[in-house]
């Protein structure tokens, strides 16, 4: 009976991983691995086919942050630092402001003549500013003349002798070492020695003959006239600029229209130089009027350069000079009604005309006395001890400041500020508070 194929099949046989043959390459790996690992690490390790180890427990994981109230609290955090920080701030730059408007007045002229006085007591004093510089233009060469001159210069006379002022009258001699005897054109006073010195006063001088002998650097000059007398030694003078100009000969010469040209801008030129250098020197508490001045111009010998003629020419400045402390309360006074500790300010002369009354004097450094008008109309204001007020403040509570400046007749109304803005008194370092003057209607 022919076999079935199914007869010939052998049953199945189940296997399991257990019964799956290790190559013998793998085993020969196990064998050398088991020499080199320790026996613990080794009898760790699961080998295959054992029951594998249970997985571990799931890690803890922490509650989610909770942003929305962590975010408030740090800015509630940032928040209280500011305000603390702030507060700080303002403790640390403590102060107070006093701002006041001064009493003030107007006062009004119309053509009033007022005297000033060089010395003297109760009056209104005033000095006089002296200056004087040279300057030159150059000027085309219109031809030749021939010119006869005389050397001339600056001196400073000094009188030593006495507290008494000396006059020297016109074509007084001075004399230099090298007995070249130079003349003064006009009579001049030199003022007396006081405590800090001898007295002096500048002059211009002329040589007694033209020519260039006369020309000559520094040097010191005697009096001939008082030769003989103890004032020979104590009456001298020295020179300020060189002689310089003395010629005789044939000399280029400026055309009579080009002359007058360059003669006028000179004349202006100084005037506006010397007014300039005054203004830098005056002291910040006097004050000068340009009307109040007077300006002289003399011609200097002309000299000869590559593109023609220089036209030279020295201007002098004297100028009335008032303190102006002492102006405000003299013109405050003579209008309105002022107590003797009472202290003023004119803060603007801008809209008053101030000049001469009549002719100025001839010459203003001799005159003791002066004659102004004035005319237009300004406004005083009373001055207040800043310093004193600022001491009567410090420590003081805001609502005792009323009080305080009832003391001040010199103010007409104020308001005070303190920082920082919670606190009610005004600091105790008196430093630390500032008086601002505000200004008047």
């Amino acid at each position: 009976m022919p076999k079935k194929v199914e007869d010939m099949i052998a049953p199945e046989r189940r296997r399991s991983i257990r019964n799956i043959p290790i190559p013998e390459g793998r085993r020969k790996n196990d064998r050398l691995y088991a020499e080199l690992v320790p026996k613990k690490a080794s009898s760790a390790r699961a080998t295959i086919g054992e029951d594998l180890p249970p997985p571990s427990p799931p890690r803890k994981v922490p509650p989610p942050f909770r942003r929305r109230g962590s975010r408030k609290k740090m800015w509630l955090g940032v928040g209280a630092t500011f305000i603390i920080l702030a507060f700080a701030g303002l403790s640390f730059f403590s102060g107070a402001t006093l701002s006041y408007v001064p009493k003030s007045a107007a006062l009004s002229f119309s053509n009033d003549i007022y005297s000033a006085e060089k010395t003297g007591t109760g009056g209104l004093l005033y000095s006089v500013v002296k200056l004087s510089r040279d300057k030159s233009l150059s000027a085309p060469a219109g031809g030749e003349v021939e010119v006869s001159r005389k050397a001339s210069g600056t001196i400073v006379v000094y009188n030593d002798a006495s507290a008494e002022a000396q006059k020297l009258i016109a074509t007084t001699r001075f004399e230099s070492p090298a007995g070249k005897v130079y003349r003064i054109k006009d009579a001049i006073t030199v003022p007396g020695k006081t405590a800090s010195g001898p007295g002096s006063v500048e002059a211009t001088v002329y040589a007694d003959e033209p020519g260039d002998s006369y020309n000559t650097g520094l040097t010191d000059f005697t009096l001939p006239g008082l030769e003989g007398t103890p004032r020979f030694k104590t009456i001298y003078a020295r020179s300020k600029t060189p002689m310089a100009g003395g010629f005789v000969g044939m000399e280029k010469s400026v055309k009579a229209e080009d002359l007058t040209q360059a003669k006028n801008s000179l004349e202006q030129g100084l005037k506006d130089d010397l007014w300039k250098e005054a203004e830098a020197e005056v002291p910040g508490d006097f004050i000068l009027f340009p009307s109040l001045s007077t300006f002289s111009f003399e011609d200097l010998p002309q000299s000869v350069s590559a593109d023609g003629v220089n036209v030279n020419m020295r201007g002098e400045l004297h100028a009335v000079m008032f303190k102006k402390s002492d102006l405000s309360g003299f013109l405050a006074r003579k209008k309105i009604t002022l107590s003797p500790n009472d202290l003023v300010d004119i803060p603007s002369y801008d809209a008053l005309t101030i000049s001469f009354s009549g002719n100025p004097p001839a010459d203003l450094l001799t005159a003791s006395e002066i004659n102004f008008k004035l005319s237009g109309a300004t406004k005083v204001l009373w001055l207040t001890d800043e310093v004193a007020l600022k001491a009567d403040l410090a420590g003081k509570s805001k609502k005792e400041v009323p009080v305080i400046l009832k003391n001040y007749s010199t103010i007409s109304s104020a308001n005070v500020s303190v920082r920082p803005f919670w606190k009610t008194s005004l600091p105790t370092d008196a430093q630390k508070i500032i008086i601002k003057k505000l200004p008047t209607e």
